[in-house]
């Protein structure tokens, strides 16, 4: 009784909130995102504070509360995350577009000039052959954003399907990409995108941000949870944040326990050692996408660092935007869905990859761009992904014949050896891995100590 009057006197003690259910800078104003201990209701967090259930991820055990009038969510969510029976409490903060925080602009094609197959981007990545070994046929791709133009023109030629799965701005099942704001058309060319790279496969959208191309975190964690339980085996995440939110999290614990390999942008801030990387792309489990030019420079506004992992084209990107029109916009928004589409290919190829060999193969094929970045070397992740050598790898891995001489025995898995050791899978001289002269099993074992020792295959990192 007494620590229930002493937790009473706490709350009034609390500051007021500037205008609850209004927003209070980078949180929502009004609401709080909690999760309890094991074996505790909720319901003694609504009879201590007053607080009300609004919504429920069950996936994850996580609540979000309505907050009472007048209460700070900042204030009342560190008091409550402080008691003992209480996993965490924190305020439902924002997650934004990196492109709106940089005020970068879509360029609106009003000439029809552009042409979206064949823009540099795609050719500098040679995706029309990587095409002729797959095209994402029976990959589901998740794309939580601002929604997508459903009736643009470019997506009734689609192959594939963009199937509409929930709006939860409107709560409606309806995520139309909506205009009148600085994150519109966003949701579409990032959908637009993913229909380039991996043009058979199904595209689900779930829109988390507005117009504005902000969203909350528990809706963002809502909709990955919901494209799991959709069967989606890549889910691309071109939004960001400062700080972390637990609830997302906890999502991608989930996505990452049912093998989807979540991407995400590394953000516009040109910022590289010692900057706070953007959440969620500076979660080890998440591949984290860099900015590069046509050049293979990089973009002067893509971030950098050792949480980089891998590079896509990310300036001057075309693609489809509001009613029937085309635009171009640069950003590691529209990085991201190169690599998202890409890992669809790689699935669709070969159906068994798990996540961390699809992570592997795309690392171990990049194009290195340190050479022609030398102020950056080293801060540029694995290079610009390279998918004609990815679905390559990944076709020998999953058939077992690496070096391609049609018989699956010993010298494919030295020839593998060498690969991991020096960075050429089809060298079957390099597969002398122990350089002792011969081809043989100490090879294999040195490429199994290799792998558990430094943790290659293993997920250590991600």
């Amino acid at each position: 009784m007494l620590r229930r009057l002493l937790l009473i006197f706490l709350l009034l003690l609390l500051p007021v909130a500037a205008s609850a259910g209004s927003g209070h800078g980078n949180y929502v104003g009004d609401e709080i995102v909690c999760k309890m201990e094991p074996g505790f209701s909720i319901d003694s967090i609504y009879a201590l504070f007053g607080t009300s259930v609004q919504g429920q991820l069950s996936q994850i055990d996580c609540f979000l509360l309505k907050t009472p009038s007048g209460q700070n969510p900042d204030s009342l969510a560190t008091l409550i995350g402080n008691l003992d029976f209480v996993t965490y409490c924190r305020p439902n903060y924002f997650l934004s577009i990196p492109e709106g925080l940089q005020r970068s602009s879509p360029f609106v094609d009003q000439q029809a000039v552009g042409d979206f197959s064949l823009q540099s981007s795609a050719l500098n990545i040679d995706l029309a052959d990587a095409h002729a070994l797959s095209t994402g046929a029976g990959v589901r791709i998740g794309v939580i954003d601002g929604g997508a133009n459903m009736d643009h023109p470019e997506f009734a030629a689609y192959t594939g399907q963009i199937i509409p799965r929930w709006d939860y701005v409107d709560s409606d099942p309806i995520p139309n990409d909506e205009p009148g704001g600085i994150g519109s058309g966003h949701g579409t060319l990032v959908t637009g995108i993913l229909r380039l790279v991996a043009p058979e496969a199904d595209i689900l959208v779930y829109r988390a941000l507005d117009n504005s191309g902000r969203g909350d975190g528990y809706s963002v964690a809502a909709a990955i949870l919901m494209a799991v339980e959709d069967g989606c085996q890549v889910i691309n995440l071109s939004l960001g944040m400062v700080g972390i939110h637990d609830a997302i999290d906890d999502a991608l614990r989930i996505s990452r326990k049912n093998n989807i390999l979540v991407v995400a942008a590394a953000g516009n801030d040109s910022s590289g050692i010692g900057a706070i990387f953007p959440y969620p792309a500076s979660r080890d489990f998440c591949i984290a996408v860099l900015a590069l030019d046509s050049a293979r420079l990089k973009a002067d506004f893509s971030n950098y660092g050792v949480k980089s992992d891998i590079c896509a084209p990310g300036t001057d990107i075309y693609g489809p935007f509001l009613d029937s029109s085309y635009a171009w916009w640069s950003g590691t928004s529209f990085a991201t869905p190169f690599v998202t589409g890409l890992t669809a290919l790689l699935y669709s190829a070969q159906p068994s990859l798990t996540r961390e060999q699809a992570d592997e193969i795309i690392s171990q094929t990049a194009i290195s761009v340190d050479e022609l970045n030398p102020e950056y070397s080293g801060l540029l992740g694995s290079g610009l992904i390279n998918p004609v050598s990815a679905l390559t790898l990944a076709a020998t891995i999953g058939s077992g014949d690496v070096n391609g001489d049609g018989v699956t025995d010993v010298v494919d898995l030295t020839v593998l050896s060498a690969y991991f050791f020096n960075g050429d899978a089809y060298d079957t001289a390099g597969a002398d891995a122990n350089k002792d002269g011969y081809i043989d099993i100490s090879d294999i074992t040195g490429l199994v100590d290799h792998l558990f020792e430094s943790g290659t295959l293993i997920e250590s990192n991600r």
